[in-house]
């Protein structure tokens, strides 16, 4: 199964970076693994979907939670989420790139978004200690959902 693992944010501002640090944590993969920093995309997020079997997400997401919580999302629960995941008048969220892909039929057959939840996404680099604290415990979670089933 040729998976992509996608970070997604800014390492400048703060807890925003989880996905980068996350990914950059991750042990050696399989070859049918790619990893990609997708940084902050907007719409064109769908286009780095495609030609996948599987993408999990890493990404900070504001869900209500103490920092450092983390949740495996599906595409149709992100829509509910804080802003930074649907977007504003001026830039397309994740939730909004997903409903693109969806419309056009291209996404992949499976889609996880492992949430994170930050303390502070400000203009200030490096991960708040409630964040860094889950990065292995996140790294495992990906390498279980690596794993085949069956």
């Amino acid at each position: 199964m040729n998976t992509l693992i996608l970070a997604l944010g800014n390492p400048l501002r703060g807890d925003d970076g989880i996905g980068a640090a996350v990914l950059e944590a991750l042990p050696n993969l399989p070859p049918d693994v790619t990893l990609l920093d997708g940084g902050t995309p907007g719409l064109d997020l769908v286009l780095r979907l495609q030609r996948h079997d599987r993408v999990i997400i890493l990404d900070a997401a504001d869900m209500g939670e103490s920092p450092g919580v983390w949740r495996c999302l599906t595409p149709e629960s992100v829509r509910g989420l804080d802003p930074q995941l649907r977007g504003n008048l001026h830039a397309a969220g994740l939730a909004e790139a997903l409903t693109l892909g969806e419309a056009l039929g291209i996404l992949p057959p499976e889609i996880l978004i492992l949430g994170i939840q930050p303390a502070a996404i400000d203009w200030s680099p490096g991960l708040s200690p409630a964040v860094a604290r889950v990065i292995p415990e996140v790294c495992e979670a990906v390498l279980r959902l690596l794993r085949p089933t069956g």
